[in-house]
This record gives C-alpha cells, structure tokens and sequence, in this order.
C-alpha cells in the first residue's frame, strides 16, 4: 500500500510531574501480576477488564506486558493510545491515554483526505481507513509512498504527518495489446486490442483502448466489420472516486435469411444472433427496398454510450469495507439495414443506477482458514421512449395484418421498454483449502420488471460464463449464474501459474412472453482453466470446457453456438 495505517505509539517512560497529573484524573486502577510483580494500570476506556488481565497475565515481563497491552488497544481498533509507565516503590505504574489528532500535515495531496479527523479525540481505525483508502489509491495513481509520523504537543494533543516519497518501480503510462477468441454477442470469434492506461500526479487516470475483429479467420458469425472504442477518465477526490465513461461500437453484418424455416418468432430474441423472421419483419416494416423475403441482409450498427459514476466509502477497516456507488448512463444503440432509411432497431434511452457493495477479508487464525467474501447489489432503473422502443401494439398491428392468422413474435424490439426496474445481486467467496489449493465460488443473476433494451440483457456464454458455449448462448431480460471451482497456485521463477477446475450453470428467460421465449433456458457445464502470469508484462488464458446439463428450447442453436476452446494473451509494457 502507498498509504499504510498509522504507527503504534511506543510506550514512553514518565517522569514524576507526568505521573502526579496522570494519577489525579486516572480513577482506580486494575492491578494484576506479572513475574512477581504487580502492575497497577490507570486510565483503561476501550478494553474490558478480564481482557487487560488476560493480557497481562499472560506476559513473561513488565515490560513485555506494557508492550502487549499498547498493541492490544491498536489491534482492537483504537489508535493514538498512549501508554507511559513508571517504576514506584511496590508496584509499576502504567497509564493509558487517548490523545486527540488536532492537526494533519506534511503533503498537502495526502493530508487533504485526513482533514475531517482534526479534532478527533477518539480515533479509531475505521475512522482512519475510510479516508485511507481514496488517499491511497491517489497516491498509487501518482506513483508516491507515504510514511506517517507524529508530533507531539501539551494537554494531549497530536499532529500527523504525511512524509513523501517516489515510489522508486512506479509506472505512470501503461500499454496494453491483447489477442483472444473470446468471441463476441455481436459477430466474430477473433479479436484484437490495443490500449493505453495514463494516471497524472493528481491521480487522475485515462484510459483508452480500440478493439476489432478479424473476421477474415473464419467463425465471424456473418460478421463483417467491427471498430469498438472506449474511453475512460477518473479520479479520486476528498469525497469519493469520480469518472466519465465513453464508448462507441460500429459494426457490419451480411445475415443470411431463411424466414420458410421458422415458426415461432425465436430468431427475434436477439437481433444480433440468428434471426429467421428477419425477412419477414424487415419486408413488414418497409425497410428492404420491397423485397419481403431477401437471401441475405446487410446490417449497420452503431452502440453509444456515455455514463457518470462516482463511488464512496462508507465504512472500511483492514478486514471490512463497505462502498455505495452511482452511475448515470445514456444509451443509444440502432441496427439499419443497408439501403433503407429507416431503422430496424433504434433504442435511446437512460439508466440510473444505485449501488452497494459488502467485502471481508479474514485472515489464518488458529481457529479458521483465510478467506475473502463480497456481495453486491445495483438497483437500475430506465427511463425514455421513442424509436422502436414501447411500440409493440403498432406492431402486433401490421405483423397480424400482414400475416393473418400468425402468431405474433412476443420478443422482438418493439416490445421492449425503457421504463424498467432491474436488480443485480452478485456474490463471491473463496477459501483456502490447503497449501497452493484454494475453493472458489461466484453466483450473480438480474431480475427485471419487462423486457429490457437490448443493452440491458442478461447475457450468458463465453470465456467467463458458460465456457462450452459462445456469447449470447443464452439471453434473456431476467437471469442467473454460479460456478464453482478449486485452483492451485504455484510459483516458478518469474511465472506465476494458475489451474483450475471448474463447474458452471445459469439460466434466462423473457418477460412477458409464452413459450418458448418465457419459459426458463438453463445450461451447465463443466471445465479446466489455466491463467499465466510472466511478471507484470505477460499475461495467458486458456480455457475448455463440456456440456454437462441443458434444458433449452432449440437443441440446433447449442450445436451451432458450442465452442472447443478459449485463449487469450495480454502483453503490459
């Protein structure tokens, strides 16, 4: 950590004008013995008094007994304790005082998050570690180290003081170029990334990255083109982290059509994936030139997206931490076919979003095993309308016209509505088993009250979720998934190597919607993973995984959408 928490005080000798002051405002003392020697402490407010005999009870001398006492009081999460002593005639003496922080200084950029703890004469380290951590990470940003040191005046009363220092391996411009077949919702199985991370002396950090497809590798999923970039600015301040989020996707796509084939209206789920009825649709809606049931359709797409967040703490120590965070985002996504002028999809809208996240950290003890918990909750809530969003009854309308005695498609854009709630729990824990043998577990889901934009599904497949399949193998406006699985972790060198085995199983489904679309999809599967890491420049993944479980709707779309195995490289310099 740049910014560690604060020193102990040491325990100081007193002289006699200190202890006649000390004695006269310390009330009774608890005595216990140690080795043959009583110990009258004064002055305890923060621990019970069984504890204060325990721990000096159990000390080989006086003076070990002073010094686990001191620390006790700071483990126990009360800082700025001082304890003085004083050998008398019977006895030692030992009083306990809480000094009050009534200034910070040294490096105005650290001393800055501190200021609201002058005048704080019961400093604890929640109190201290809830200002710690934007500190520190400011300081991370801007490559600096701080020691804390003190300084002492009358009645009590003390100052802490920030030292700085050049972090001596601090590395303010990162890049980043990345090649994977992770696949992708949109189109494409082969991609590349460049990118570029940049943090300032005043901890502000900019990152930017481009990424493409390499659709002429084959598995492009009728793709054609793909230029995806993204921005990203943000710094810590006195009262949270705060940041701007810009992203911008354009892509092509040559969809061959088969609309003979298709009964239910399925391929509309997902306008980006097979769509059957897109023929027919696209003919209703007047957007292919008058043809009614093309061979194939060229498709231009465009996803912007612009969002506010910030993030605070409300409570942290060394072993728990508690952050609220915001984000406000504006989404405007459209598909056109190419040629026409009108769109296909057009979805403009906003998204509000309320958030909380939980984390402890608990460390080997005689009694447990270290472990790391979290557990998150966003409400989002939409809101706008216009394009083709909430404009289902005028489409029901033309589609019964146009096909009399059809079944009307139930998920198809014009269904969807920005005007939606959302909830988005997630959870992970992990536990250390054995040596170089950890037990690893994650599960989060989206709930929603309609059907949602499209940017707004909850997607499963992937190198992440779903690994025996591609992206977009299950979607859905409501959700779940979990795995679980046990890694090892060994070092050699410079390389740091990661297996893993793995389980997997999530779900989807529509709102709004009769069978198939509204019925549960759930898959599972199983797998092995193995992460490498070369120092801080290299980075490798490769994963395979099998179907294990499936209860879907379309046995074809599984077999299309199966994926043998993923990789991906990450070089940092």
């Amino acid at each position: 950590m740049a910014i560690d928490l604060p020193p102990v005080l040491p325990p100081v000798l007193a002289d006699q004008a200190q202890v006649e002051a000390l004695q006269s405002n310390s009330g009774q003392p608890i005595i216990e013995s140690v080795a043959d020697t009583p110990l009258k402490i004064f002055g305890n407010r923060h621990l019970s008094e069984e504890d204060v005999r325990t721990i000096v009870s159990g000390a080989a001398t006086p003076s070990d007994a002073i010094i686990s006492l001191t620390r006790r009081y700071y483990e126990s999460g009360n800082l700025l304790m001082k304890v003085h002593y004083i050998r008398s005639i019977d006895a030692i003496l030992v009083f306990v005082d809480q000094l009050t922080l009534t200034e910070v200084k040294g490096d105005p950029q650290a001393a800055a998050h501190f200021r609201d703890l002058e005048g704080d004469n019961d400093l604890t380290i929640s109190e201290f570690d809830r200002e710690r951590v934007l500190a520190d990470l400011q300081a991370t940003r801007a490559g600096y180290e701080y020691s804390i040191s003190y300084e002492e005046g009358a009645n009590n009363n003390v100052a802490m003081v920030f030292n700085r220092s050049d972090k001596a391996d601090a590395k303010l411009t990162e890049f980043v170029v990345e090649a994977n077949n992770k696949g992708s919702r949109f189109l494409g199985r082969y991609f590349g990334l460049a990118g570029v991370n940049h943090s300032f002396k005043d901890g502000t950090k900019v990152a930017a990255a481009y990424q493409t497809a390499f659709t002429d590798l084959g598995e492009s999923r009728d793709g054609e083109e793909l230029n995806q970039y993204s921005l990203s600015v943000d710094k810590p301040f006195t009262t949270g982290l705060y940041g701007v989020d810009l992203g911008y996707i354009e892509y092509e796509r040559k969809l061959k059509v088969n609309s003979q084939n298709s009964t239910s209206g399925a391929g509309l789920t997902d306008l980006l994936g097979d769509l059957p009825l897109l023929g027919d649709v696209c003919g209703l809606l007047g957007l292919c030139g008058g043809t009614g049931n093309p061979e194939s359709l060229g498709l231009d797409a465009e996803i912007t997206q612009f969002a506010l967040r910030g993030e605070q703490v409300l409570f942290s120590t060394p072993w728990q931490r508690i952050t609220l965070n915001q984000r406000l985002e504006l989404v405007d996504s459209t598909i056109e076919v190419q040629g026409a002028s009108d769109k296909l999809l057009e979805e403009e809208y906003q998204v509000a979003e309320l958030g909380a996240k939980y984390s402890r950290t608990s460390y080997q003890d005689q009694d447990s095993a270290p472990s790391q918990f979290s557990a998150s909750l966003k409400l989002r809530a939409g809101f706008g309308d216009g394009g083709t969003l909430d404009d289902y009854p005028a489409f029901r309308a033309a589609y019964q016209a146009q096909f009399p005695g059809e079944p009307v498609p139930e998920v198809v854009a014009q269904a969807r509505t920005a005007e939606f709630i959302a909830l988005r729990p997630e959870a992970n824990y992990q536990l250390k088993v054995a040596d170089n043998l950890a037990w690893v577990s994650t599960a989060k889901a989206q709930f929603a009250d309609e059907q949602v934009p499209q940017q707004q599904q909850f997607i499963l497949g992937g190198m992440d979720t779903l690994s025996a399949y591609l992206p977009g193998i299950l979607v859905g406006d409501e959700g779940y998934f979990a795995d679980t699985r046990l890694e090892s972790r060994y070092t050699w060198n410079d390389f740091i190597v990661v297996p893993s085995v793995f389980v997997e199983y999530g779900g989807a489904w529509y709102n709004n919607a009769g069978s198939p679309q509204g019925d549960e999809q759930t898959i599972g599967d199983a797998g092995l993973r193995l992460k490498v890491n070369y120092k801080s420049f290299l980075y490798t993944e490769i994963v395979a995984a099998r179907p294990v479980y499936d209860d879907v709707a379309d046995d074809d779309r599984l077999d299309d959408l199966e994926a043998d195995f993923y990789w991906r490289i990450r070089a940092t310099f």
